[in-house]
């Protein structure tokens, strides 16, 4: 090979290497200027919760102070003797002994002398033994108020207006029902919620009850 054929070789190799550094430049080129179109969602900014706690306290507290209100109306009644454990306890024998259809002469009940400025007198009634259809009547001075009333385990109240001065009240027991005697509950008390009297007779047919109120100007 002379020197004109070995030149030629030498500049074709050049040649060759050039064109082949040039093409990888062109691709390294068009790899950098790609541009990335990516959709994208934009994030909303997280909002604190918005929750009224003083409202929830207020409410879950009167919640409470309502439910110890019942209790401490229960308990009063309690109190008052209106329904004692006692009188729960000879409810159960009295009634266990009316079971025993027993007789019980007549024999009338004074309950004595009470005074209020009430103007009206409350005798709460019911049957506390079997409901067999025991019946009463209530007079005031003689004067009949209530005719013939059916007592049963619902409790029933009658209001008597009061003269001023004396009011003399009779409950009388007009039939004992199919099982002797008349098992009568009876709870008297003025206006004001002051209880008189409350308690359980056995009463035999035409026996009376008989309470004196005095009513003050």
């Amino acid at each position: 090979m002379n020197f004109r054929q070995h030149f030629i070789l030498i500049l074709g190799f050049l040649f060759i290497s050039m064109a082949s550094l040039r093409a990888q430049e062109d691709k390294i080129k068009k790899k950098k200027t790609i541009k990335i179109n990516a959709k994208t969602t934009p994030v909303k900014a997280s909002t604190l919760l918005d929750i009224n706690a003083t409202n929830g306290f207020k409410n879950a507290y009167k919640n409470t102070q309502a439910k110890y209100k019942k209790i401490a109306a229960e308990k009063a009644l309690l109190n008052k003797g209106i329904i004692t454990p006692e009188m729960l306890k000879n409810q159960r024998l009295k009634k266990n002994l009316e079971r025993g259809n027993l007789k019980i002469p007549m024999v009338d009940k004074d309950l004595g002398s009470f005074k209020t400025k009430s103007e009206n007198i409350n005798i709460t009634s019911s049957d506390f033994g079997t409901i067999d259809g025991d019946v009463v009547s209530i007079y005031k001075n003689g004067k009949l108020i209530i005719d013939r009333y059916i007592l049963n385990s619902k409790l029933k109240t009658f209001k008597i207006p009061l003269s001023i001065g004396f009011n003399r009240i009779d409950i009388v027991a007009d039939d004992e029902g199919t099982l002797r005697p008349n098992t009568g509950h009876f709870i008297i008390y003025d206006d004001f919620k002051h209880t008189f009297k409350s308690d359980l007779w056995f009463l035999a047919k035409g026996a009376k009850v008989t309470a004196m109120i005095i009513r003050d100007k």
